[in-house]
């Protein structure tokens, strides 16, 4: 319980369901969870899949062929780069892991992307209240949340991690002169996909030299 008081154990999916509905997120919410051991255990999914049934994970959204490999590295590769793109990220934990780290600070970078991050310690009294069958109204949970960043430019203090906030130091500026010091669109949907198409349009030209004998000829002559 003294632990739990100094806001160093991570959320149960029961307590941030709760916590979702308190901020007024609804069943219809389509819900992406990036997750290995759960805190708790699987038993407290049940009540959370009550709260909200559209649950997804990287089983459920990737290829068939992806399947196959959820437990290594292709699995990890989707979690992220869904977390990253979500329209909010929520972590349950931000102590020593660089995924929810690495993540907060990422989602920072493109545009201050919306990010939850729960006060586990001001939210400890309230769901140990609720935990030992005390009624606990919404609105304790609100006042809470409301002194949440969510993700919006704010100078990091201790303990927070240099890669969870590197603002302002690491930022780039939006009227920068420089070109290399100037700010990505705010549409990363669409730089991503502009690098990926870059990508494929240099591996096709590369084929097509390997397999065209004057592609080759032309190559050498240069």
């Amino acid at each position: 319980m003294k632990i739990r008081l100094k806001g160093k154990c991570p959320l149960t999916p029961e307590e941030v369901g709760f916590i979702l509905r308190a901020m007024g997120f609804d069943n219809r919410t389509r819900i992406y969870l990036a997750s290995g051991e759960l805190f708790g255990g699987k038993r407290f999914m049940k009540p959370f899949k009550t709260m909200f049934p559209r649950l997804e994970n990287h089983s459920t959204v990737g290829p068939g062929k992806l399947e196959e490999n959820t437990q290594g590295l292709a699995g990890s590769a989707v979690d992220y780069m869904v977390c990253l793109l979500s329209d909010i990220f929520m972590p349950t934990y931000d102590g020593p892991s660089n995924f929810a780290n690495n993540l907060m600070g990422h989602r920072m970078y493109y545009g201050f992307r919306t990010t939850i991050t729960p006060n586990r310690k001001a939210l400890a009294p309230i769901l140990i209240d609720r935990m030992e069958g005390r009624h606990i109204g919404f609105e304790r949970i609100r006042r809470v949340m409301s002194n949440t960043h969510f993700g919006a430019p704010h100078k990091r203090v201790h303990p927070e991690s240099f890669y969870t906030n590197s603002w302002p130091e690491c930022f780039c500026q939006t009227d920068a002169k420089n070109h290399a010091d100037r700010c990505p669109p705010d549409n990363i949907n669409d730089v991503l996909e502009s690098q990926f198409q870059s990508e494929e349009e240099m591996e096709e030209a590369r084929a097509s030299n390997q397999t065209d004998p004057s592609s080759q000829i032309e190559e050498l002559t240069i």
